[in-house]
């Protein structure tokens, strides 16, 4: 099968929440480029609930990233797919990003 995203992804496993207005779930980054990223929710209840639904307009949270703006491009029963809407600064601040997170780096000194 063919890939056909255009960026790779990278497994990074980090905290993270996704808004749509005033609703916000809590969960957990599975992967991520710079042009989208897999999100998992979690309920220790049980089942998974959320309201985010393909093409909606939402914000990214994720633990020792600046807030993203993104758009579900696809829904599974505990996640979501998303798509963020970068310009070249943007995808080149997230990409250092990721490269940090990966590193388990701390250039904040």
């Amino acid at each position: 099968m063919k890939e056909q995203r255009e960026r790779l992804r990278q497994a990074l496993k980090k905290l993270a929440f996704i808004k749509k207005g005033e609703v916000a779930r809590g969960g957990l980054l599975k992967d991520i480029s710079s042009g989208g990223a897999a999100f998992e929710f979690v309920n220790p209840m049980g089942t998974v609930e959320h309201p985010f639904l393909k093409s909606d307009d939402i914000e990214i949270i994720i633990d020792g990233f600046e807030p993203l703006n993104g758009q579900v491009v696809r829904t599974i029963e505990k996640g979501i797919f998303v798509s963020f809407n970068l310009d070249a600064d943007g995808e080149d601040e997230l990409i250092s990003g990721i490269m940090i997170a990966l590193n388990d780096m701390d250039i904040s000194n």
